[in-house]
């Protein structure tokens, strides 16, 4: 470590310099191609026999230079992810994807705090209907699913849903009494 104080002279700085042995850190062997990588930020072997040619190196050995860990993480890459296209159903009413959010932080002007929406994979078409409350989904699927094949004039063949609590045995036996 070296511990200076300074004077300003005019221009100039005059230093009076005290060198403090206990915080030296020495090498000491200064000509090996692995400590002269490193200084160089990972240069290249090749690149240092090039600097030992025109003598920009001091010092250094000729030898080959051993595996570097940094040098190799820095060369892999990551394995691509698998591009999955999704492809959408032919027809329009063929899947159906819904899902319900809530509850929200703040109640609309309505009083409903939650939403559930409907996606017709075919044409992306979004629905969303708000609720007051969890256990009105049937209850609104029940007229979407009216509506909807009232509209297209199809039938609604299969509905996607995450398996969250609203969908549970009601919605369920209601699926299965229409054939969806």
């Amino acid at each position: 470590m070296v511990v200076a104080k300074g004077k300003k002279c005019s221009s100039l700085y005059l230093m009076q310099v005290r060198v403090i042995d206990s915080s030296i850190n020495v090498v000491d062997d200064d000509s090996t191609v692995e400590l002269w990588h490193n200084r160089l930020g990972h240069m290249s072997e090749k690149g240092l026999m090039i600097l030992a040619k025109k003598n920009l190196l001091f010092g250094i050995k000729k030898g080959s230079l051993k595996r570097c860990a940094h040098c190799l993480v820095g060369k892999q890459t990551r394995v691509a992810f698998k591009t999955h296209r999704h492809t959408r159903k032919p027809g329009m009413l063929d899947l159906v994807y819904s899902d319900v959010c809530g509850p929200m932080k703040t109640k609309t002007l309505g009083g409903s705090l939650y939403f559930v929406t409907f996606i017709n994979d075919h044409s992306r078409k979004i629905w969303v209907y708000t609720l007051k409350t969890k256990d009105q989904v049937l209850k609104v699927f029940k007229q979407i699913h009216a509506f909807v094949e009232r509209q297209f004039g199809e039938k609604l063949k299969c509905i996607w849903t995450d398996n969250g609590g609203e969908y549970s045995s009601p919605f369920d036996e209601y699926c299965r009494q229409h054939g969806i």
